[in-house]
This record gives structure tokens, C-alpha cells and sequence, in this order.
């Protein structure tokens, strides 16, 4: 079992234009499947989204773990930090925001296999991860968001008096 769990990812149109449409919706498809066996953040109705949160594309993402952190390393080269956004809310993580398209003055392009737009990902919090303290920081096109975990909370004895009838 998986300590994150994957939320059903916004739906995500074809960088390539319409003879890829259908690997979007294959793709949407599987999101869904597995949206609904991995989990659903917190009021996420996992049959609507909003056409204005559409992803364009999803970075490539590793997730790590040691005893004391887990680590969320996601692929975005070519992406500005300040372009960027990352947040937890109601214990959802999300990573989102927008890789530009460069373009030169008069430049004609006649081969485009690189992706621009919009990406999102978000991963629901493990119950152990301190949401309170984590951290991220960006290296060679690579995000890299800390976050670290609580120690388990220590069971504490106490005596409790017996009342006299």
C-alpha cells in the first residue's frame, strides 16, 4: 500500500493536437480508474472538473521515503521557479503553475515536440507528514519539496482516582 495516495488528476489535453485526442481520454480515463482505487482528497468530486483548472500536461514526479522525511521530486525543466506554485491545503499537496513558450522575433517553427501550458500534481498527505514544516527548493529543473514526518505520538499513563460512593 502506497503511504501517498493519488488523486484523480485533472484531465489532460493533447499537447499534440487532435490525432493524439485519443490517448487524452485513454489517459483521463486511466486517471480516473485509478483517482478512484488510490483516493480522493477532501471535497474532490472526482466526475467534475473545472474547465478553467485543465492541465496541459503532468511533469514527471518521483516520490521517496526515509524514516524521518518523504521526498516529491518533480521534472520541470525548462520552467522558471517563479513560475511555480506549491501548496497544502485540507492536507493536499499541490504542485502547479506554467512552463512559457520562449519565442524568438520572427522565428518560424517547422518541428515542436517540446510541451507548454499548465501542469498540475497533487498527492494527498500520509497521516505521519508534517504538513506545518515542509519545505521545497529547486535545482537543475528539478523541484524538490520536503516533507517531513512526526514521531509517533507516545501512549502516556496516568492514574485516575476512584470516587467514593
Amino acid at each position: 500500500m502506497s503511504l501517498f495516495t493519488y488523486p484523480s488528476i485533472f484531465p489532460v489535453r493533447s499537447a499534440f493536437g487532435p490525432r493524439f485526442d485519443g490517448v487524452s481520454r485513454l489517459h483521463d480515463d486511466i486517471d480516473r480508474l485509478f483517482g478512484g482505487f488510490f483516493g480522493q482528497p477532501a471535497g474532490e468530486d472526482k466526475n467534475q472538473a473545472e474547465p478553467a483548472c485543465l492541465a496541459d500536461f503532468l511533469p514527471g514526479m518521483d516520490l521517496a521515503s526515509s524514516d524521518k522525511a518523504y521526498a516529491m521530486h518533480v521534472e520541470l525543466p525548462g520552467v522558471a521557479p517563479e513560475n511555480v506554485e506549491v501548496k497544502v491545503e485540507d492536507r493536499v499537496l499541490t504542485v502547479s503553475g506554467e512552463k512559457k513558450e520562449a519565442k524568438a522575433e520572427g522565428e518560424k517553427k517547422h518541428v515542436a515536440e517540446r510541451v507548454y501550458g499548465r501542469f498540475l500534481r497533487r498527492l494527498s498527505l500520509p497521516d505521519d507528514a508534517d504538513a506545518d514544516a515542509i519545505h521545497a527548493s529547486f535545482k537543475d529543473g528539478v523541484l524538490t519539496v520536503e516533507i517531513p514526518r512526526k514521531a509517533p505520538a507516545k501512549p502516556q499513563a496516568r492514574s485516575i482516582e476512584i470516587a467514593k460512593a
